[in-house]
């Protein structure tokens, strides 16, 4: 893998981990607190979206 395509994978990677709660700290590395609300909120939504799309599969 290149310089380029390892940060690509790195900044696509970092938009998925922050759609549910992680938060950049440093050098690549992330971290969630899992006392906050907020994180619990948007794996609710991750979940809904999910059972959605599961549902607009199975009525195709």
């Amino acid at each position: 893998m290149t310089e380029v395509q390892h940060q690509e994978a790195a900044a696509k990677l970092s938009r998925v981990w922050s759609r549910i709660g992680f938060e950049p700290f440093q050098h690549d590395v992330h971290v969630l607190d899992c006392h906050l609300q907020r994180p619990l909120d948007l794996i609710a939504e991750r979940q809904r979206e999910f059972k959605a799309l599961c549902q607009a599969w199975r009525d195709r």
